[in-house]
């Protein structure tokens, strides 16, 4: 009897270690957006690729930006993408890595007189950033002295077509897909690479990242992450 009992307590702790991922990432096309009730785009497909795969429990779901950050830095069990792996957030996170291998640029409205061939030239101009995003952080370690921080994509590409900024920076892959669909806009200046993945709170435990981060090897070995970047338009990183 006490050995059953024993088997049952030890069956509840893995149960309890079980935990499923929550997994939360923002409107961000073509990465991340909503499609009706679905969640689509070239990460978040590789995203529930690499956790059925792995045979992980995982909730996704959308929210600002600057929220979603802050709540997989704070809440066990949480993972943000699509992260930008900046050195001084690798100790803040666990990393599953590379969902994305990108450049930043900056951006312009189309027919616009000025085209800053420097990033010391760009300096003079009012410039769009992602609140908390990666491009935030760039531009402000170069020393950018006019940026305007919102907190959405979308919200920055309104102020840059209604004059209210001169410049945004963004990926060449999310320039590529807003060309595309007719957004009036023209690259103007390439800054710098980007690698991005599933940024994963500290608690999370190493097995658990082991397993994503063998499954998204899995991906980009066998061509699957490549194709899903062909199915989005996109030429593979």
């Amino acid at each position: 009897m006490r050995y059953l009992a024993i088997a049952v307590l030890l069956a509840f702790c893995s149960a309890a270690q079980a935990q499923p991922i929550h997994l939360l990432t923002e409107e961000y096309p073509p990465f991340s957006y909503r499609e009706g009730d679905k969640l689509l785009g070239i990460s978040v497909d590789q995203v529930k690729s690499i956790m059925e795969a792995a045979k992980l429990e995982y909730t996704m779901e959308m929210q600002p930006w600057a929220r979603a950050f802050s709540l997989a830095e704070s809440t066990q069990d949480t993972c943000v993408f699509t992260t930008g792996l900046l050195p001084e957030r690798t100790a803040r996170f666990k990393w599953v890595q590379p969902l994305v291998l990108d450049l930043m640029i900056l951006v312009r409205k189309a027919g616009q007189p000025f085209a800053p061939t420097t990033i010391e030239e760009a300096k003079r101009f009012t410039v769009g950033v992602h609140k908390d995003d990666s491009a935030e952080t760039y531009a402000k370690q170069q020393g950018f002295p006019r940026l305007d921080s919102a907190p959405s994509l979308d919200l920055s590409l309104k102020k840059l077509l209604s004059g209210r900024i001169d410049l945004m920076i963004m990926t060449r892959t999310t320039y590529e897909s807003l060309h595309r669909q007719g957004q009036p806009i023209e690259a103007a200046l390439n800054l710098e690479g980007t690698r991005a993945g599933i940024a994963c709170n500290l608690k999370v435990p190493d097995r658990t990242i082991a397993k994503m981060q063998l499954e998204l090897d899995r991906l980009i070995t066998n061509g699957t992450q490549a194709e899903i970047y062909k199915q989005y338009g996109q030429a593979g990183k």
